[in-house]
């Protein structure tokens, strides 16, 4: 009878271990999931469509939203790269992709996750609020023009090609920066 409880202590003991070790990190975005949204655009529908070129719409992309100096901006980066995530969110909760664009669900499951797991960011404090709502402000402009684009070409492919394109460069810009402080990279 000692040698079934032993066992039984064990094995609450190694599943208790296993679901502490498998949990995510919270509060943390994840570098290797914004490299796999990344991945995943890149794969979804193969090279930019040269017939979409005639009708690419330039928008300034918002460098100073990614911008920080000192390490009292990092919670406000963090907050932008969270917001740029639900943008992103938003604009693929529209229906209508191109056909030939594979693993959309993949790619919108993992912008979900790190929305839901990383909501706690959103209540952290800053050091200076006007610096954020300046940062917002650019995200909300440029994710708006983005929208207007979509919804002007009336969700047709080249629309969705060139928001497939302008995300793409959003993500490749937050990791081309050097952002340990803000994103974990579980390589370390």
């Amino acid at each position: 009878m000692a040698a079934v409880y032993a066992l039984t202590w064990l094995c609450t003991v190694i599943i208790c271990i296993s679901h502490v070790c498998s949990m995510p990190t919270t509060c943390r975005l994840q570098k290797r999931l914004v490299e796999k949204c990344h991945s995943d655009l890149e794969k979804m529908g193969g090279r930019f469509p040269l017939h979409c070129l005639e009708e690419s719409v330039p928008v300034p992309f918002p460098k100073g939203a990614f911008e920080f100096s000192t390490s009292q901006q990092v919670v406000a980066l963090e907050k932008t790269i969270y917001l740029t995530l639900t943008h992103i969110s938003s604009l693929f909760d529209e229906d209508g992709f191109p056909d030939n664009w594979k693993n959309v669900e993949d790619f919108q499951n993992i912008i979900y996750r790190q929305i839901e797991e990383n909501q706690c960011i959103m209540k952290k404090t800053l050091d200076s609020q006007e610096d954020f709502l300046k940062r917002e402000k650019a995200l909300k402009e440029y994710f708006d023009k983005i929208s207007a684009v979509l919804k002007e070409k009336n969700f047709q492919g080249c629309a969705w090609e060139f928001v497939r394109k302008e995300i793409q460069i959003t993500l490749q810009f937050i990791l081309n920066k050097d952002l340990k402080d803000v994103l974990f990279s579980s390589r370390g």
